[in-house]
């Protein structure tokens, strides 16, 4: 067992597990057709949709926009990056904060990639790495594992993102929270 992959890194909380929360498993197979990520993401800024007007006030197209985007983007990387396991889909309104969290499991040597591209993102400054990977991906071509997608829930909503990463027999189960304040 590699110590390194037991690790909490950013902004993660407990609160992303605890609580009244809408709570989506996505089993065997269907993460072969991770494009349905985006249907997904839409049904769960629905279900939210009365609450945040609720809550949100001007802010709620906004929040629901921000669930979209973290929703589909958190849940597509779950598909690509994982073993075709189940993924756990979490999201709940706690007082003025949006919380969303998606856990699956990866193979050891895709886990160990992945914590250092989140390390490198908990570490810096998003906006200048996000414009750093895009330039790169201008001059090399699109690289999988860039981090773009999370820096932009960072960068385009304000959110925080958070990491939990615990090995288990012979994968790693992974789980991000995006956090994002409402009021």
């Amino acid at each position: 067992m590699s110590a390194a992959l037991n690790a909490t890194i950013g902004d993660w909380s407990a609160e992303a597990e605890n609580g009244a929360a809408l709570q989506i498993a996505i089993h065997k197979g269907w993460s072969r057709r991770w494009s349905y990520a985006g249907r997904l993401a839409d049904y769960v800024a629905g279900y939210f949709k009365t609450e945040l007007e609720a809550t949100a006030g001007d802010h709620a197209a906004d929040a629901a926009a921000f669930l979209t985007y973290a929703v589909n983007e958190m849940v597509e990387n779950a598909v690509k990056f994982g073993q075709g396991e189940e993924i756990q889909l979490r999201a709940l309104l706690e007082g003025d904060q949006l919380l969303v969290s998606v856990s699956s499991c990866a193979p050891e040597d895709i886990a160990k990639r992945y914590q250092s591209v989140v390390e490198e993102i908990a570490a810096g400054d998003p906006l200048m790495l996000l414009m750093e990977r895009v330039e790169r991906n201008a001059a090399e071509g699109p690289s999988a594992g860039s981090g773009l997608g999370l820096l932009s829930i960072m960068t385009d909503y304000g959110a925080s993102l958070g990491w939990r990463f615990q090995q288990r027999d012979e994968a790693v189960a992974i789980s991000t929270m995006a956090r994002l304040k409402i009021n």
